[in-house]
């Protein structure tokens, strides 16, 4: 069945999303045939308050940010139900990203670095028209992919949203369980009565689970049975969470709550990412509004993060890749020491190679000036010493005792290692060699 408004049409079955006030669909210009994303609001809504009804067209016209949807036009249907017509993303939602298979362990660092920068710079926006969210999650960040194939992540669904500056409070309740601030969550899901009033920090909150999730692929706080299953250990949970950690998981029933300090080892971003992004989770995913981060300290470090270069480095005898996150103003010496602290090579051992050539570099150079890498051209890193390999063990494979005695013998020691860095940086130099001609 088609429905239309004066200047959209669309069909019933094309739903991009439902909700209990409203539901979504993919529609198209009357006219130009240009698609749109329409926002049907079902007779529930009506019931709410005129001023509830009327906050969402009101905060979208307000807001204008390639970060955040963009309202088209507010028209009726022949029955007179209020439309919002909207930009359409056609990457669908970040939830349908990371229920890629493909994502099951989070997203590849260069889409979450996306991901981390358009919400920063919405919720920026945000901030900056005292507006809260209160129901920010990976389904209400929508992924439009540009003509160059990039993606562009986009906030949405500002039903719940409404003005409100750092100092002031509000008593409602709005917001999806599994992403809920725990003073929220105690009262609309376990129905606590309590008068606790909440302020901007319950979208941080928000903020850290979804990048946690984003980051993952899961999660950070689940109960033996689920989120949705066990509720009250799911409060327990995030609201017993020591200082520092970022998540905590129950592996058995009634079992004790196993916390974790660092981003899991099956997570898809760097070493180098991740320790820039820790703190970052254990300043926001904090249960105490009090304790937790401000906005603009969330903002000063995610900003820190995104405005760093990205020099990627392949260590050879360790057989292993580094992306060493710095400013592109630090001088040569700093990146040597950040190599060393996610490598292990000491400074004085550390010898680099670029495009199968020596890279000679002084300490008071500055980083801007290093060669371009990506994870296919990094720097190369070789050790004047023997590293261990953070790799399985080699073993020799098991072969019969000969009859007969040899009378020297032969030691394989440390071959693995070198063969490792030999073949790689052999398959290296053929890579380049084939690039150029």
């Amino acid at each position: 069945m088609q429905t239309s408004t004066v200047n959209y049409l669309w069909s019933m079955q094309d739903v991009l999303g439902q909700g209990a006030t409203a539901s979504v669909y993919k529609a198209r210009h009357k006219r130009t045939g240009e698609q749109v994303a329409v926002k049907v609001f079902n007779m529930v809504s009506y019931s709410r308050p005129q001023e509830v009804q009327m906050r969402e067209f009101e905060m979208l016209r307000r807001l204008n940010h390639s970060s955040i949807v963009r309202l088209y036009a507010v028209e009726e249907m022949s029955s007179k139900q209020k439309v919002l017509v909207m930009e359409y993303c056609s990457g669908g939602s970040l939830l349908s990203l990371l229920e890629e298979p493909e994502n099951a362990f989070g997203l590849p660092e260069t889409e979450f670095l996306i991901v981390l920068q358009c919400v920063v710079q919405g919720m920026n926006h945000l901030r900056e028209n005292g507006v809260v969210h209160r129901d920010i999650k990976p389904g209400n960040i929508m992924r439009q992919v540009g003509e160059d194939g990039k993606s562009v992540y986009k906030l949405t669904d500002f039903g719940a949203a409404r003005k409100l500056e750092d100092d002031e409070k509000f008593l409602s309740i709005y917001g999806t369980e599994e992403y809920l601030h725990p003073d929220m969550y105690e009262r609309a899901v376990l129905r606590k009565p309590q008068q606790k009033a909440y302020g901007v920090s319950v979208d941080l909150w928000s903020i850290g689970v979804t990048f946690y999730h984003a980051a993952t692929g899961s999660l950070p706080f689940t109960p033996f049975g689920g989120p949705r299953r066990n509720k009250p250990i799911m409060y327990k949970i995030t609201t017993e969470k020591p200082t520092g950690a970022i998540a905590g998981i129950q592996r058995s029933a009634d079992g004790p709550i196993e916390w974790s300090y660092h981003l899991p080892l099956s997570c898809q971003l760097s070493q180098g990412l991740k320790v820039q992004l820790v703190p970052v989770l254990a300043g926001i995913l904090e249960a105490d509004q009090e304790r937790c981060w401000a906005f603009d300290q969330f903002f000063t470090a995610t900003t820190d993060i995104l405005q760093r270069d990205t020099v990627h480095l392949f260590s050879l005898q360790q057989a292993m890749a580094h992306c060493i996150y710095i400013y592109h103003y630090n001088t040569v010496s700093v990146f040597f020491e950040e190599v060393a602290s996610q490598t292990g090579v000491a400074v004085q051992q550390q010898h680099l190679l670029y495009l199968g050539h020596e890279l000679p570099l002084e300490g008071n150079m500055k980083v801007v000036n290093l060669p371009r890498t990506s994870s296919s051209q990094p720097l190369l890193l070789l050790s004047h010493i023997h590293e261990t390999s953070s790799s399985l063990p080699f073993r020799e494979r098991k072969t019969e005792k000969p009859t007969h005695t040899h009378t020297h013998t032969h030691t394989h020691t440390h071959i693995p290692v070198f063969l490792t860095a030999f073949f790689f940086l052999v398959c290296f130099i053929h890579h380049q060699l084939e690039s150029a001609s």
